[in-house]
């Protein structure tokens, strides 16, 4: 007497439709969540530009340009920097190593009100939930070309 190949083996049937569904789930999402996604608040935005002025703003110039002391924040100059990276890179970089006159002298909100102010200058939507004021809460969002 002969088996089907589906009756010799039931064990495959599971393993093989879980991996089905967490394609589907994983192709449903598309692409990772970027700053174009109303990652921040405007209200957040507003206090990181006040944040900005006193700890950024010196060495990145007040247009978020820069200058000959630090690099542009906003822009393609900064955009090219960060694409492909996370926003949680960017929390980290910032969180350990600015403001220069104080490295790591920011509270972790600080820093996130600084990077909403940022991701507004360089035409990130606003959205309806703050910027995470902790390190492994934006990892996950990319920092991506427009």
């Amino acid at each position: 007497m002969t088996r089907s190949p589906a009756r010799a083996r039931p064990w495959l049937a599971a393993p093989l439709l879980v991996v089905s569904a967490l394609a589907a789930t994983v192709a449903a999402q598309g692409t990772p969540p970027s700053q174009q996604d109303g990652v921040y608040t405007a209200a957040q935005a507003k206090r990181g530009e006040a944040l900005y002025a006193t700890n950024c703003a010196p060495c990145h110039n007040w247009d978020l340009k820069g200058n000959e002391i630090g690099p542009a924040l906003a822009g393609t100059a900064f955009t090219a920097r960060w694409n492909g990276r996370t926003l949680g890179d960017l929390f980290i970089f910032t969180q350990a190593l600015m403001p220069q006159h104080s490295p790591g002298g920011l509270a972790p909100s600080q820093t996130a009100d600084i990077l909403a102010y940022m991701l507004q200058v360089d035409g990130a939507p606003a959205g309806r939930a703050e910027l995470p004021a902790r390190r492994d809460n934006p990892t996950r969002l990319q920092y991506t070309l427009r």
